[in-house]
């Protein structure tokens, strides 16, 4: 009996495309987030605390339009935003990359044709989207609900402060998940980086305080403050004469961009070197 040589024989099936790939990480991360007793106490708590009792007064105290003022006393008079957001923010996020840096399971992601920039865009896409359940969806929410029941007939200026308000939201969604992804990726423990996330953006806000007393503009690098200002600049409202929205915005752009391309040339030069 003959022995038959093995052949290569190429694959005729379809490549699933890369936008799936990402799909698959995306949605696999949202199901186990939202399964997470963590994450749900922090959504149920933050929605209660800072939606319910707005979206109630909204409807039932009576308005001719929607005020710019109204909108940022609610999103950035205090700091319940910035404090519900880093707590969420670092929940989520302490995971995506420690946890696969713990079990080596970057060989499994990039086995596949996948880049490490689609792996970010999977893993961001599920944070933002889980942040977006507290601090994008519920102030549109607000919104839509003074403007379903204002009594005046201004919709245009009505609509203008809802388009502010969905700009201040993405402000807040996107703000603080690139922070947490760079410091999940600079341990194997998720409670360090969790730990890490929050503790870092206390830190600042002390340092802010601290050095504020002689330079005002130091206020900008208080994640809490500089929020708040950008809060301000984005609906219009007087900003401290000694303070430049410009300065907070670029500060606020730094805490995103810089994060941003530390971790990926992190991981960049950690699967190469793999």
């Amino acid at each position: 009996m003959g022995i038959e040589p093995i052949e290569y024989r190429p694959w005729k099936g379809e490549r699933s495309a890369q936008g799936a790939r990402l799909y698959v990480i995306a949605r696999s991360i949202i199901r186990h987030k939202l399964k997470s007793a963590g994450v749900l106490v922090l959504l149920i708590l933050g929605f209660l605390m800072l939606h319910v009792l707005q979206m109630i007064l909204m409807i039932l105290i009576p308005h001719e339009t929607l005020e710019a003022q109204t909108m940022y006393d609610y999103m950035g008079s205090g700091g319940a935003f910035v404090i519900f957001g880093v707590l969420l923010a670092a929940v989520v996020t302490s995971d995506l990359i420690a946890d696969d840096l713990a079990h080596s399971s970057f060989v499994l992601y990039f086995s596949r044709a996948i880049r490490v920039r689609d792996y970010l865009a999977g893993k961001s896409a599920a944070a933002l989207f889980v942040m977006a359940l507290l601090c994008f969806f519920p102030p549109i929410g607000v919104a839509l609900a003074a403007i379903a029941t204002q009594s005046g007939d201004a919709y245009s200026g009505s609509a203008e402060v809802l388009g502010r308000t969905v700009a201040a939201a993405a402000v807040a969604t996107v703000l603080f998940v690139p922070y947490g992804l760079l410091m999940s990726s600079l341990t194997k423990r998720r409670s360090y980086a969790a730990v890490g996330t929050f503790m870092s953006f206390f830190a600042l806000t002390i340092v802010s305080q601290i050095f504020s007393e002689f330079d005002r503009a130091w206020e900008a690098i208080s994640p809490m403050d500089s929020l708040g200002y950008a809060y301000a600049w984005i609906f219009g409202v007087e900003l401290p004469g000694d303070m430049s929205g410009w300065v907070v915005l670029t500060f606020l752009a730094g805490l995103v961009a810089v994060p941003s391309a530390v971790v990926y040339l992190k991981l960049k030069n950690h699967v190469v070197g793999a």
